[in-house]
């Protein structure tokens, strides 16, 4: 059993969470593996601050769960369902680096013990570019998914330069593939 499979069965029965999630992975290295296809540097990169969020950003243990939970559960099976290395835009925001990116009051990008979010594309089209037709694609891909996947994902127009997906509920009559 792969170290990421037994990490997250054992965090599906809710036993020490913060432990088990401290202890496999080094969450200061950002080479260091987050699931089967994903590093930390992805997961907690902060691009405009030009290093990685830590626990004075508000990286606990309950974000790392989620983290660790959306990258296994939902990126990596992404990442194979698309056939192509997936790049990260961004995934953890604490709510300070929320709000000077312009980011959503709500975003999901901010994390709780609930859900996560990524941002990512992928050169679907072989052409070494980043542009709006591989992400067009992306969504057509993912699109029949999203239900299956629980996954919600960002309606955020013909041509973006990227795609968005979070575990976050539907609500009530909500949909899936939602407007920001």
């Amino acid at each position: 059993m792969s170290i990421n499979k037994f990490v997250m069965d054992f965090l599906s029965k809710n036993v020490s969470k913060e432990v088990l999630v401290s202890n496999n992975v080094d969450w200061n290295d950002p080479k260091s593996k987050i699931s089967k296809y994903f590093t930390i540097e992805e997961a907690i990169y902060l691009r405009e601050w030009k290093r990685l969020a830590n626990e004075s950003d508000g990286l606990d243990s309950h974000v790392k769960n989620q983290l660790v939970k959306i990258f296994t559960e939902v990126m990596d099976p992404i990442r194979e369902l698309l056939n192509k290395s997936v790049f990260v835009k961004s995934a953890y925001r604490p709510k300070a680096y929320n709000v000077a990116i312009g980011g959503a009051e709500f975003s999901a990008h901010m994390c709780t013990k609930e859900y996560a979010a990524v941002d990512f594309w992928t050169d679907q089209n072989g052409d070494g570019n980043k542009n709006g037709d591989d992400c067009d694609t992306i969504k057509a891909i993912l699109m029949p998914k999203l239900k299956e996947m629980k996954i919600r994902m960002e309606d955020n127009g013909q041509g973006a330069r990227w795609a968005h997906v979070d575990n976050k509920p539907v609500p009530s009559g909500g949909n899936e593939f939602f407007k920001p």
